[in-house]
């Protein structure tokens, strides 16, 4: 699956588009191939909570914000990998570094997310943690 979800102003916002196009040196597919890695991380993190394949079909104003920014920041991480590491930028590590525990807490529950939640096999939307659906509360009598 190749994703081609970003456009080139959401890139533009973490790095100069002369250090962009350096790196891709005219490739496009090295975008391509950054943000299908950026997807894999966010899928494998975020799809049993989020719906992150449709999200995927957004487009334009459409997109979701939180989405935009990690993926730029995850494919620019992704696209320096093609370089010796002392010439990666130290802002780059860090970016990727503050998104990768950003989207921790989201997968975990701990921040709260626009994007759409999956939805269960009874149509309702999961709240993401089960123990908050799955069980039946209790009364704390113990005779009644």
């Amino acid at each position: 699956m190749v994703i081609d979800y970003l456009e080139t102003c959401d890139f533009i916002l973490f790095i100069s588009e002369a250090a962009l196009r350096k790196l891709i040196r005219d490739e496009d597919c090295k975008i391509l191939n950054a943000q299908t890695m950026a997807y894999g991380y966010l899928s494998e993190k975020l799809s049993g909570r989020y719906q992150i394949s449709k999200e995927l079909t957004q487009s334009g104003e459409n997109r979701n914000p939180a989405m935009i920014r990690w993926m730029a920041v995850l494919s620019i991480y992704y696209l320096y990998q093609s370089i010796p590491d002392e010439d990666i930028p130290e802002r780059v590590r860090l970016n990727y570094e503050d998104i990768i525990r950003e989207i921790e807490r989201v997968a975990t529950g701990k921040d709260n997310s626009t994007l759409e939640p999956t939805v269960g096999s009874d149509g309702k939307p999961r709240s993401g943690s089960s123990r908050w659906t799955s069980n039946v509360r209790r009364s704390h009598n113990p005779f009644g």
